[in-house]
């Protein structure tokens, strides 16, 4: 172990240090600067994963200095070890591997390319978020093999993401990814993209804050915004000095009318009831709901992510639309805080039991006790002759 720390000991003793058969001298001889290259092919396939992640380690942090063109030998033998250590069974070599060279700008583009496509997410989403050397094509190529949501995230977080790579991340319409491109400033979106979130928008509250929060967002996308947001974000929204002078006093105006007082001065801010009823805030919901009905985003799931938010006239429209019943007749029954009247859209628009009393609660605004559980099967306590 003394002879495997000494930098100044023959290259020969090194090689035959690392052959050793204690693992504790060889790990030292792995990452000793003067051991020769070829050691390295015999601890990749060491037995002992401690050994290959300590190589792991060294390798990462040689390559940023490496000179290619000056060795091309031994450029290959790195190359070799590289190689081996990417194919590495245990993910936990290859995630060492991976937040070695996440950062390197020169690292090899082939061992990059593979991490990135691993199929463990703590391997890929390293060089994903970070690596220079990915390509807006790889990014691409990555995100059309690969559907799942935390290497999508990662590459919605990169620094300048493209406007193409933005551009498929929407039309993966995961719902996290877009989050975290959104939060993403430096992320290029082009303007029709923007529109589809904008037109999606109201159904996936995560995306409110941070596309009232995204700068240069476009005058045109203010006000279409301005109509779904809840009050806190309206106003962050309004504060903003950004827009034309068009823009700011239509988004004031808004504002004034959110703030009206409801009950002849007493209060600043009405109910959300009043809010959600009001007719033209309603016909413009509804307007909004069926084109994404058309666009078929207007699913039971995204209704009750809506319905997170609470009442909203958002949220009244959607339920209309789904149920396939007057935007009217659901006025009415959160109007009387009706059970039974939740029950039977909930029922006619396919949402499930479970879900129907959460629609009870924070839609109808039904007292908890009132309201109508499912069946131990998780079915609705009602036939079908009464939902009708």
């Amino acid at each position: 172990m003394a002879l495997a720390r000494q930098i100044d000991l023959e290259p020969e003793i090194l090689f035959f240090l690392d052959r050793d058969e204690e693992a504790s001298v060889h790990r030292i001889a792995a990452v000793n600067a003067a051991t020769p290259d070829k050691a390295s092919l015999i601890l990749a396939a060491d037995d002992e994963c401690d050994i290959r992640a300590e190589l792991a380690m060294w390798i990462g942090r040689i390559v940023p200095g490496f000179d290619k063109t000056d060795s091309d030998k031994t450029w290959r033998t790195v190359h070799q070890v590289l190689m081996m250590l990417v194919r590495d069974q245990l993910p936990r070599m290859r995630r060492v591997l991976s937040e070695a060279l996440k950062c390197v700008p020169d690292a090899a583009h082939d061992i990059i390319a593979q991490l990135a496509r691993d199929a463990e997410t703590a391997v890929a989403g390293p060089v994903l978020e970070f690596s220079p050397v990915l390509t807006d094509e790889d990014l691409v190529d990555v995100i059309h093999g690969s559907p799942l949501t935390a290497s999508l995230i990662a590459i919605s977080k990169r620094v300048n993401v493209g406007e193409e790579v933005s551009n498929v991340i929407v039309d993966t319409a995961d719902v996290d990814a877009i989050a975290a491109l959104l939060n993403n400033q430096s992320a290029q979106i082009r303007e029709a993209t923007l529109d589809a979130i904008i037109d999606a928008v109201p159904v996936f509250p995560l995306w409110h804050e941070p596309l009232v929060q995204r700068r240069q967002l476009p005058g045109r996308a203010v006000l279409p915004i301005a109509d779904f947001v809840a009050d806190s974000l309206l106003k962050k929204l309004a504060a903003r000095k950004d827009f034309d002078e068009s823009v700011t006093a239509a988004l004031a105006h808004i504002v004034r009318q959110k703030l009206t007082r409801e009950d002849g001065g007493l209060s600043l801010t009405p109910g959300p009831l009043s809010v959600a009823l009001d007719p033209v805030a309603l016909k413009a919901a509804t307007g909004r709901a069926s084109d994404l009905a058309k666009a078929e985003k207007l699913t039971t799931s995204s209704i009750m992510l809506l319905a997170q938010d609470g009442l909203t006239s958002m949220m009244l429209a959607s339920l209309a639309v789904k149920a396939e019943i007057p935007v009217e007749a659901v006025k009415e029954v959160v109007q009387s805080a009706s059970a039974k009247g939740m029950l039977a859209i909930a029922w006619v628009g396919n949402f499930t039991a479970d879900q129907a009393k959460i629609l009870q609660l924070k839609i109808a605004r039904v007292i908890p006790n009132h309201a109508i559980k499912p069946k131990r099967d998780s079915w609705f306590d009602a036939t079908e002759a009464e939902m009708e």
